[in-house]
This record gives structure tokens, sequence and C-alpha cells, in this order.
């Protein structure tokens, strides 16, 4: 049986989620089904009236050119050690894509996180992204930019929102968040100790991950600007290198699989995926 996601149900599926998802931090967990989760964005399948498996489809705008459509992401897709290889899983996602046609979402998407699960999505019709890229377009300016600032609360998020909006609404094909959305994504990020440089012409989300410093996204205006941001995330960390994952030079996001829902919608092969909750 599938039902909607109700209170009585989320102890049973963070109790799940330990064992689908062990290397989640509990802070990371007790965060996620207070803040991100909703019931009515939630199917469980119930066996014995217990959850068994169970999932989330959280909307999100979704931008292909200059339209921006309706898509539901995929996120917390697990099954209990107890039940597995028993196509609950199958059958939640065949309600799923149902349950959100009738809700008018044009795409599903997902990010896979093992390697196996991109040939399981795939028999369902979802198709692996091509990387975005960017080309390198910089509008110069003869001032100087302002020093970026460090943010070490969600208190400036609004300000940070319309920035980061910007920036990500300048790719042709990209997952948009709503402001809600990105506020959850800050207060996740802060909680892993990591860092945010912004001022209007550029955003960068950074974190130090054991000897390495990794800007996890990175958005300037021009090349004078990402030079500059380099040079005071440096010397912020006292560190001569640092790894940026992605930038306006190189735009490929993670790695994730699509499917249309509305055969009347054009097919969209690449998409920009980054900073989710997964």
């Amino acid at each position: 049986m599938i039902s909607l996601g109700k209170d009585k149900y989320k102890p049973a599926l963070k109790e799940m989620w330990k064992l689908c998802f062990p290397k989640d931090a509990n802070n990371f967990i007790e965060f996620y089904f207070n803040e991100v989760y909703k019931n009515d964005e939630t199917l469980v399948y119930l066996e014995n009236e217990k959850p068994a498996a169970a999932l989330q489809m959280i909307p999100y705008p979704l931008k292909s050119g200059a339209e921006v459509f309706h898509a539901g992401y995929i996120s917390g897709a697990m099954t209990h050690p107890d039940f597995q290889r028993r196509r609950f899983m199958r059958e939640l996602l065949l309600f799923a894509f149902d349950l959100m046609r009738e809700r008018g979402f044009d795409y599903t998407f997902l990010i896979p996180q093992e390697k196996w699960l991109f040939d399981f999505y795939g028999k369902f019709g979802y198709k692996v992204t091509e990387a975005v890229r960017m080309e390198n377009e910089y509008h110069r300016e003869d001032k100087n930019p302002d020093n970026p600032i460090d943010y070490h609360s969600i208190s400036d998020a609004t300000a940070l929102y319309q920035i980061y909006h910007r920036f990500l609404s300048k790719i042709p094909h990209a997952v948009l968040k709503t402001e809600e959305q990105f506020k959850q994504i800050l207060r996740d990020f802060f909680d892993e100790n990591g860092v945010l440089f912004a001022d209007e012409q550029g955003i960068a989300f950074t974190i130090k991950e054991e000897n390495c410093i990794v800007i996890k996204e990175f958005f300037f205006q021009e090349q004078k600007v990402r030079n500059l941001f380099l040079k005071i995330i440096c010397d912020y960390y006292s560190q001569k290198e640092i790894l940026v994952l992605n930038s306006f030079d190189d735009l490929v996001g993670k790695r994730g699989m699509i499917k249309r829902l509305n055969d009347d919608k054009p097919e969209i092969p690449a998409l920009y995926i980054n900073m989710m909750l997964d």
C-alpha cells in the first residue's frame, strides 16, 4: 500500500534514513525532517502498516532557455534493508510519476549517489544530463570590485539569494531555487562550517575538507573578480591552493538524470544541478 507522508511515519523514516544513508550525520537528518520534509511531498510504501520504503518529490523551478518549468526532485529514495529486492521502489516511482503529472510537473530529476543507480533509474525513463558549459563572456568594468564579504550566518539570506539567483538564471539550462530552498541550503552549508564569500559581482561557497579548501559553487561577473575572490579566499584560509568544483569557466554541476513527464515539453539534454540537499 502506498500512502502520502504522515507525522506518525516520521520516526520510522528517520531510522530508515540512518540505515540507508549511514554517512549522513544525525544533525543533518534532524534538519532535513524538520525543515525540508513535507508530508504532501512524500510517498511511503507500507508493509503491515509500517514504512518499508519512501521517497520525496520536492518541487523546483527548472529553467531551459527563456522558459521556467515545474520539476520534481526525487530525494531520499530509500528501501529498508529488510524489504529490499521486493520492487517497492519501482511501485513508488511509478506512483510518483502519475502524481507529479497530476500536480502539473513537466519534469522530474534526481542525482544518483552510486554508479549502479544510473542503470536502475534509466529503466524508468531517466536520462543522464550532459555537462553545461558557459562561454567566457565577462563584462569588463573600469572600477575595481569591492572586496567580497564573508558571511557566517543566515541573517543576510535574502540579499545573498538575490545575488545567487541572478547568476544562476544566466545559465541556459539549470535547476533554480526558491528563496526558501536557498535558505535551507545555507543552513546546511553553515552547519558544515562552510564560509560564503559574496558581493554584487560574485559569490563563492567554500568549505575545508581535510587538508583541501573546496569551492563548491562559484559565480563571478568578470575575470578580475574571480582572481580577487580566489586571492581573498586563499588569504582567509591561509592556503596557497584551492579546488574549484565549478565556475563560469567550466559549469558542470553534479551529474544528474532527468525524465520528461509532459510530452508537450521539450527534451532537456543538458542541465546544471548543484548545491542540492541530497
